[in-house]
């Protein structure tokens, strides 16, 4: 076979020398573009509101700041202006439902009425094997047992809803408006049980001023969020 001269294989020669000249460039424009990134990121990742980064202080929450200007000012004060005598009450609600919501009740659209109550009882049983703790209460002149939440998980949202202090009206969404009742929750029961250990109080007698709410369809006992005890 006869090999071409040097010559011939010129043209094929500076092709792929170009090529290999583009892909230099090409690796040095991507090498250049991920220097320039990494020095000027087009974005910063930025926690959620109220959440604190790792290795920082915890920053008040959206829902503490949205309670901390009505709690001592509207909700307390509203609990003990309009509070009703739960051994009075309970009998009418269970009597009838709706005339009773609409005299000592409030509800958000079609839910059920929450109340704002107040009595005195003697603490019976104490059940803390759960988070959702409770006591049970025996009432003077209530034919019925009430139960009295412990925590350290509260249920429910009657102390939110039974003032009118607070209407989702003013939230954009509705987990902002259930966090708001896990703060006031939460702030009730640290204020009822500042001085007394739950665990500690079967058999005394105590004076409590919380909020229910009344569900006609349920069979389990009235559970009340306290907002403050006295022994």
């Amino acid at each position: 076979m006869t090999e071409l001269p040097p010559s011939a294989n010129t043209p094929f020669r500076i092709q792929e020398h170009r090529k290999f000249q583009r892909r230099i460039a090409v690796l040095a424009g991507i090498v250049l573009l991920a220097i320039f990134l990494a020095l000027k990121p087009p974005f910063v990742i930025r926690p959620l509101p109220g959440r604190a980064q790792p290795g920082s202080q915890p920053t008040e929450s959206a829902a503490a700041k949205f309670v901390d200007p009505i709690w001592a000012t509207k909700v307390l004060p509203t609990i003990q202006e309009k509070a009703q005598d739960i051994a009075k009450i309970l009998p009418e609600i269970r009597a009838d439902p709706d005339t009773a919501g609409q005299r000592y009740g409030r509800r958000e659209a079609t839910n059920p009425y929450n109340y704002m109550v107040k009595g005195t009882g003697k603490v019976t049983e104490v059940h803390t094997e759960s988070q959702a703790g409770t006591a049970i209460l025996e009432i003077p002149g209530l034919q019925e047992k009430v139960a009295l939440q412990v925590g350290p998980v509260v249920r429910g949202t009657a102390l939110r809803d039974a003032t009118g202090a607070v209407s989702f009206n003013q939230f954009t969404n509705q987990l902002d408006y259930a966090d708001v009742s896990k703060e006031m929750n939460a702030r009730a029961l640290k204020a009822a049980f500042a001085s007394a250990d739950p665990k500690s109080i079967a058999g005394r007698t105590l004076k409590f001023l919380g909020a229910f709410t009344f569900d006609p369809h349920s069979k389990s006992s009235i559970l009340i969020t306290p907002v403050r005890i006295d022994f």
